[in-house]
């Protein structure tokens, strides 16, 4: 399986709540706090993205199962 990219994606993103991650049917969703809805990791981010310093791709793999 080919490891996902998540640079300028919504789990780079610092309102993206990766300690808020849940699984279903095989995808993790996490909540997004600026627009208080679920998102995925890897998802194409909105016009609010501001990217979380720190954060890398390793990172955010460990909270998306």
């Amino acid at each position: 399986m080919a490891k996902k990219d998540y640079m300028g994606r919504c789990g780079a993103c610092i309102h993206c709540d990766l300690s808020s991650g849940y699984t279903s049917c095989y995808s993790t969703s996490f909540k997004c706090t600026r627009n208080n809805y679920t998102v995925k990791a890897d998802e194409k981010s909105c016009s609010r993205f501001e990217q979380a310093s720190g954060r890398n791709n390793e990172i955010i793999a460990k909270y998306d199962k």
